[in-house]
């Protein structure tokens, strides 16, 4: 009788271990993703490179601007690079099409692989006149798609979260200073600002919540 008990509970455990498997797996959707990349004259840019959650694929946009790859409903980051226009983040939800604009104004980083940028930084030409918006944290978040702004609270997109799982805020760098707030900045004194996803420990874990580097005047 015991015996019998014993192959009952092993092909138990056996069924319940291949259904959770089974319901793992169905879980895990693969998705052939598309979209357009262009510039903010809405003309299509060839050679792109797309990431997935900041791991490089094997895909570039063809002469239309197009590109077509395969992710999973799990991914969470689409990143298109452009050695001529720079770089740009976008949460992915499980959408079938994500397109890209790159902005006026983009700084040209040719020369420059992304490797050696850090990954996720955006940078804008230092001619750019910022005078016109009216604080530091509206100017972010109309030219920083890749970050996410609510009143003076701000995080890099993509970048890393705390033990609880909040975001972690970024380090803020005025002309190589760490300075632990901006609303004080004026946009009119802002020469240039780049905003970065560190890869290094070099500012502890402090750093997974990016970094933005302000340049005045």
């Amino acid at each position: 009788m015991f015996r019998y008990k014993l192959v009952a509970l092993l092909i138990f455990l056996t069924v319940i271990n291949v259904q959770g498997q089974n319901a793992e797996t169905a879980k895990l959707e693969r998705i052939t993703l598309t979209g357009v990349v262009t510039n903010y004259n809405n003309k299509p840019i060839k050679g792109v490179r797309i990431f997935i959650d900041s791991l490089k694929t094997n895909v570039k946009t063809n002469k239309k601007g197009s590109y077509e790859v395969v992710v999973t409903n799990k991914n969470k980051l689409i990143t298109a690079y452009s050695s001529k226009y720079g770089l740009i983040d976008i949460e992915y939800h499980g959408e079938n099409v994500v397109n890209f604009i790159f902005p006026e104004g983009a700084e040209l980083i040719a020369n420059k692989k992304y490797s050696e940028m850090g990954y996720g930084i955006r940078s804008y030409d230092d001619a750019i006149d910022y005078s016109s918006y009216s604080n530091i944290y509206d100017l972010l978040k109309a030219k920083f798609p890749n970050l996410d702004v609510n009143g003076e609270k701000v995080t890099v997109r993509g970048a890393g979260t705390s033990l609880s799982g909040g975001a972690i805020p970024p380090i803020y760098l005025v002309n190589g200073t760490q300075v632990f707030t901006i609303s004080r900045l004026s946009p009119a004194d802002i020469k240039s600002i780049s905003v970065e996803r560190v890869t290094s420990s070099i500012y502890g874990s402090r750093g997974a919540g990016g970094i933005i580097k302000i340049k005045l005047k």
